[in-house]
């Protein structure tokens, strides 16, 4: 099992319009980034979860020795990168890259994608939409059939 999870809550939440960033607000009585790091470490399958924080002193580390913080970068892509960096030394076979602020994955869903890398280089859990797009042709609006899309 050479499979790693890094966790990236670095955000700034600049949209949430928030003091506190979101992948620190609480849900159900922990912060959202605390859902991910228990969720991985019940699922089993990492060796190693990094998570990536603007300020390492930010997250308390009252996990075991699986975890690791680190800091992040200024954008998301630089902080990914930072984590795979950090991860190279390791020479995994598998890492996962995740969203501190989406907490409501299931441990299921964590042991189809390291199954479906069995498989394929990379993979990417997608949902469908069930908002509606509209697009407009010179004065007339038409919908986007989500099929098509």
């Amino acid at each position: 099992m050479n499979n790693y999870f890094i966790i990236l809550a670095s955000g700034q939440s600049k949209r949430f319009n928030s003091i506190k960033p979101k992948q620190f607000i609480k849900y159900k009585n922990k912060a959202l980034f605390e859902h991910s790091v228990d969720k991985a470490l019940k699922s089993k399958l990492f060796k190693k979860i990094i998570i990536v924080a603007n300020d390492k002193k930010q997250i308390k580390n009252r996990y075991t020795n699986k975890i690791c913080i680190i800091k992040g970068g200024k954008e998301r892509s630089d902080s990914s990168l930072i984590g795979l960096k950090f991860i190279k030394k390791y020479k995994p076979i598998n890492v996962l890259i995740h969203d501190a602020a989406r907490p409501n994955f299931s441990i299921g869903l964590l042991k189809k994608l390291i199954n479906s890398l069995k498989k394929n280089k990379a993979i990417i859990p997608v949902i469908s939409s069930k908002d509606s797009i509209k697009y407009k042709i010179k004065n007339q609006l038409f919908n986007l059939k989500r099929e098509n899309s």
